[in-house]
């Protein structure tokens, strides 16, 4: 968006609507809504040159076959849009920043041929990482069908995301050098849930600009 655009906020959010539209008939075309629906403004983004960011829900048959949920991010921030998977507002905004944070670093997934070895030049032991980050929360906790899911090279660190079994549960493990953390979301692909735990770590890091007592 240009450096004119106003600001994103309640007064303006009539100019963002037609600023989102504008940008999804690039990529619906004809199937592009005349409307779109719910929305919700975050003032603020952890991203370096990034701003207030609106999210968007809409509904389109793009593909012919019947009506598909998504989501369209404007704002001060590179518009894109999603396939709506169940996602609340700060889910979206947070897939928004990870998919950003990716883009902008280069984060590239590494095949499985590529795995690179642990730092102690052993191959990478996934069902001992998953046991050690589990023993951090719930050290009784039975683990089962371990498997690793994803791998990224993140500026020469590696995040690992592992699927397995927690007390007979699904769930997600971002292991190896990735931030701690664990996702119920295994109805999605391994690399949604990696940008979902990016864009919440990035959320989670302090505000530079904030006064003591903010």
């Amino acid at each position: 968006m240009s450096e004119q655009s106003p600001a994103p906020s309640a007064e303006t959010i009539d100019w963002w609507h037609d600023r989102a539209l504008d940008f999804l008939r690039d990529h619906f075309r004809e199937t592009t809504p005349t409307r779109l629906g719910e929305y919700q403004i975050f003032d603020r983004s952890p991203l370096d040159g990034d701003g207030a960011t609106i999210v968007f829900r809409f509904s389109a048959d793009r593909a012919g076959t019947g009506a598909e949920d998504f989501i369209a991010v404007v704002g001060q921030t590179e518009p894109n849009y999603y396939p709506d998977e169940g996602f609340a507002f700060d889910e979206a905004f947070e897939l928004h920043l990870g998919t950003r944070f990716m883009l902008t670093l280069g984060v590239a997934q590494v095949r499985e041929a590529d795995e690179p070895i642990a730092n102690d030049d052993q191959p990478y032991d996934v069902e001992k990482d998953v046991r050690l980050i589990v023993n951090r929360v719930s050290p009784d906790a039975k683990i089962d069908r371990v498997e690793l899911a994803a791998l990224f090279d993140v500026g020469g660190q590696f995040f690992a995301v592992i699927r397995c079994l927690l007390d007979g549960q699904p769930v997600y493990v971002m292991g190896r050098d990735a931030p701690f953390g664990f996702s119920m979301r295994t109805d999605l692909a391994p690399q949604v849930v990696f940008r979902l735990h990016l864009g919440r770590v990035l959320r989670l890091e302090p505000d530079p600009d904030a006064q003591p007592g903010d």
